[in-house]
């Protein structure tokens, strides 16, 4: 058996995923894409505030996959993604990340600021009564 070690370094993207339970109330299923989204504009409108507060050019929206709000911290880009494992049951992941500009585009990499992000919305999970909650880095 052979086992290969890798060095992480700088440039590495090492993205949270935070996942929790908190059932939301569901008033119409048909306005979510895909079942994957469903409920996960209430995690949205829980963690909005916090961002707004904190961050510029936010956007939000809901995709095929689920939903995002996507911000700056200065030059930093950072994503909350949410989706959606159980909608009655209330089981959602997030997906954190950061991205700083390169030559050509941005790239996902670690940053203080994406440390930051993962400290706020774990408070901000908690304050709305999220239960279950388990962080890992990818």
């Amino acid at each position: 058996m052979v086992f290969v070690a890798r060095v992480l370094t700088a440039t590495d993207s090492m993205p949270y995923e935070i996942a929790f339970i908190r059932p939301v109330t569901i008033s119409d299923r048909n306005q979510y894409i895909n079942d994957c989204c469903i409920g996960g504009d209430a995690v949205v409108d829980a963690l909005m505030p916090a961002v707004e507060a904190r961050y510029a050019d936010i956007q939000s929206n809901q995709e095929d996959w689920g939903w995002f709000i996507w911000f700056r911290a200065d030059s930093v880009k950072l994503a909350i993604d949410v989706f959606t494992d159980d909608g009655d049951a209330g089981e959602f992941r997030i997906r954190l990340t950061s991205r700083t500009k390169r030559l050509l585009g941005y790239k996902e990499v670690d940053t203080p600021e994406l440390e930051e992000l993962r400290a706020l919305v774990e408070s901000e999970l908690r304050k709305w009564s999220a239960s279950g909650l388990t962080v890992q880095q990818d």
